[in-house]
C-alpha cells in the first residue's frame, strides 16, 4: 500500500461491483497463508467487502500487481535456528470510521516467520498503552499454543519465549506486579500476561521502533523499510 494511505467507508468516488471485489479479496486472503508481506494491505481492503468503492478496488489491483512482480518470493526455513521469539505492535486509532486500532504480531522460529496476524481490535481503546497491552495478551495466547506445538514437533523451548515491543508503557505494566487503576478494565488481559510472565513461559523485551518488524503488519511503510522487514521475515526469492 502507498505510504500514509488511509481507507474509509466514506471515501469519495463511485461504488464498485461488490461481488467482483469479494472474489478478489477472497483470493488475496487465501494467498496470505504463505505471504505475510501482504497481510496488512489485505486486512485493510477486506473491511470494505460489503460496500467497496473504486478507490478500494484500485488498492486491491495494486496488491495483485505487487504479487505478480514478486511471484518468486517464498518463506524460506533453513536448517537450525529453533529459537521461538515474537514481535507485536499496534497503531493508534488508525481506523477513520470507528477509531479502532489495528494490531498484529509475528512469531519467528529461528530466522523465519511461522505465525502472523494483522486485524482490527474489537473495541476502541482509551490509550496507546491499552492498545499495546491488549495485543500483548493476544500474542501471549498465541505464544502458549505455539510453544506446545513446536514441542510436539520435537523443537521444545528450553527457556522463555521473548516477545518484543517498542512500547515502554506496555512493558512497565507487564513487569510491575502492582495493580494499576488504569488497567482495571483490561484486568483479565493483565493477569493472564502477568501469569505467563511470572512462570517463565514468556519474557517481554524492548526493541527500537525502527527495528520492530511488526510494523509490516500495522502500517504502510516506505519501500526501503518494507523490503528490509520482508527479508527479515524469511521471505526470499526462489529460483524458477
Amino acid at each position: 500500500m502507498e505510504t500514509g494511505l488511509r481507507l474509509s467507508l466514506h471515501d469519495a468516488g463511485d461504488a464498485f461491483d461488490a461481488i467482483l471485489y469479494q472474489q478478489a479479496v477472497g483470493c488475496l486472503i487465501y494467498l496470505c497463508i504463505t505471504r505475510p508481506d501482504i497481510q496488512f494491505a489485505v486486512s485493510q481492503t477486506s473491511r470494505f467487502v460489503h460496500c467497496p468503492r473504486v478507490k478500494h478496488w484500485q488498492v486491491v489491483k495494486r496488491i495483485f500487481h505487487y504479487l505478480s512482480g514478486t511471484r518468486l518470493l517464498g518463506l524460506f526455513y533453513p536448517k537450525g535456528g529453533s529459537d521461538l521469539h515474537a514481535f507485536f505492535d499496534s497503531d493508534w486509532i488508525g481506523c477513520y470510521d470507528t477509531r479502532v486500532s489495528t494490531s498484529g504480531f509475528c512469531f519467528m522460529l529461528g530466522s523465519s516467520c511461522i505465525s502472523w496476524l494483522s486485524k482490527k481490535q474489537p473495541t476502541v481503546a482509551t490509550s496507546s498503552c491499552e492498545v499495546e497491552y491488549r495485543e500483548a495478551f493476544t500474542a501471549t495466547v498465541e505464544c502458549v499454543w505455539l510453544r506446545r506445538l513446536v514441542a510436539d514437533l520435537g523443537v521444545g523451548q528450553s527457556s522463555s519465549t521473548t516477545i518484543f515491543t517498542d512500547r515502554q508503557s506496555a512493558l512497565a505494566v507487564a513487569r510491575n506486579p502492582m495493580f494499576h487503576a488504569r488497567t482495571k478494565h483490561i484486568e483479565v488481559h493483565y493477569h493472564y500476561v502477568r501469569e505467563r510472565f511470572s512462570v517463565g513461559e514468556i519474557s517481554l523485551a524492548y526493541v527500537p521502533a525502527q527495528e520492530n518488524i511488526e510494523d509490516l503488519f500495522t502500517k504502510a511503510l516506505r519501500r526501503e523499510k518494507f523490503e528490509a522487514f520482508r527479508k527479515a521475515l524469511g521471505l526470499l526469492p526462489f529460483v524458477e
